[in-house]
């Protein structure tokens, strides 16, 4: 079977083979107006025209690579959706996305090395707010930089000047939270902290100060009724012998693992959620869908963290001068553990 060409492309779609060539590379230095691109995209659609990357990569000087170097567990929901978002963009582009694990690798030396190689054309560094103690972002930003490799930042602790990033916005969930409970009527609220192991960790404090935040921006009073897993059961003593008027009608949790403990310990003790107390979790896990009652969270938009990322990286490629510093909204996600609060 004869294989599709270049050629045959400009000949389906009637137009020279520079001009498919400009189309299919994405050249930015060439103006193709928006009915000739659809007509080569189609035309190459229609013969199923797969270009030849090796002879692409040979031509162009460019491996048509990104890479997405990150310290996240590939299972966790966020590192997928950001490679979902990452991938969407890359695919447009007619580039490949390649993993880089450095879970265990705080040297960049292996980013480096498939930069030097050819292998990548710049990378996205996935990174955590929160890094080990034994990795120091700085420095490792000051490597890739050192190289001039193309590089955009998602989470990280850092704020170099000369590089661009896409945070997860903390604080801005539970903010969010407390103004989404607000507008169903809510005027008294607790907040459920992290554990030890996590209490002082920069994303937790970033949480608890849009809490905090939220409620002076609302002229709402900090009853400063917070609690964890160890106090849960302060609270709910407060629920069961507090008339309603004097007990908290919603709680805001960390994160969607301490809300399932949470809701487990109220089930237990006969406190109906959402009737006796609304719950909201700030963040979106999976078992959200599949708690009693399903979790109404806040969602960071994690896959457009990852497009938005990707999109930046190609501005760069091109030559575009890129000092970002950029956080999506995030977005409530309403199930059943929140209702109306009517005096």
């Amino acid at each position: 079977m004869k294989t599709t060409t270049i050629k045959d492309v400009a000949k389906e779609a009637g137009v020279s083979i520079s001009v498919v060539s400009y189309v299919l590379n994405n050249n930015p230095n060439v103006s193709i107006s928006k009915e000739t691109r659809e007509k080569v995209l189609d035309a190459a659609k229609r013969l199923n025209y797969t270009p030849n990357r090796i002879a692409q990569s040979m031509r162009t000087k460019k491996s048509m690579i990104i890479g997405l170097a990150t310290f996240w567990d590939i299972s966790d929901s966020v590192f997928t959706d950001v490679l979902k978002g990452v991938d969407e963009v890359v695919g447009q582009k007619g580039y490949s996305v390649t993993y880089c694990n450095i879970t265990n690798n705080f040297n960049p030396s292996k980013i480096i090395e498939l930069y030097n190689q050819k292998q990548i054309d710049g990378v996205i560094l996935l990174l955590h707010v929160d890094p080990a103690k034994s990795f120091n972002e700085i420095e490792f930003i000051n490597s890739i930089k050192s190289v001039k490799i193309p590089a955009v930042v998602i989470d990280g602790s850092t704020e170099d000047p000369d590089m661009s990033y896409v945070y997860i916005d903390y604080y801005g969930t539970t903010y969010s939270a407390v103004s989404y409970l607000h507008k169903l009527g809510h005027r008294k609220f607790c907040y459920m902290l992290p554990d030890e192991h996590e209490i002082n960790h920069r994303q937790a404090l970033q949480r608890l100060s849009g809490y905090k935040d939220a409620l002076k921006y609302l002229n709402l009073e900090d009853s400063g009724l917070y609690f964890n897993k160890k106090s849960v059961y302060d609270i709910i003593e407060l629920i069961d012998s507090s008339s309603p008027a004097n007990r908290p009608s919603a709680i805001v949790v960390n994160k969607t693992s301490y809300a399932a403990y949470l809701l487990r310990a109220f089930i237990e003790h006969g406190i109906r959620v959402p009737d006796d107390v609304s719950v909201i979790a700030c963040n979106d896990q999976n078992i959200a869908d599949f708690l009693i009652p399903p979790l109404t969270t806040i969602k960071v938009p994690t896959y457009e963290i990852g497009q938005k990322s990707a999109d930046i990286l190609f501005d760069i490629l091109q030559g575009k001068s890129q000092n970002i510093k950029l956080k999506l909204s995030n977005k409530v996600i309403e199930r059943g553990s929140c209702k109306n609060f009517i005096v």
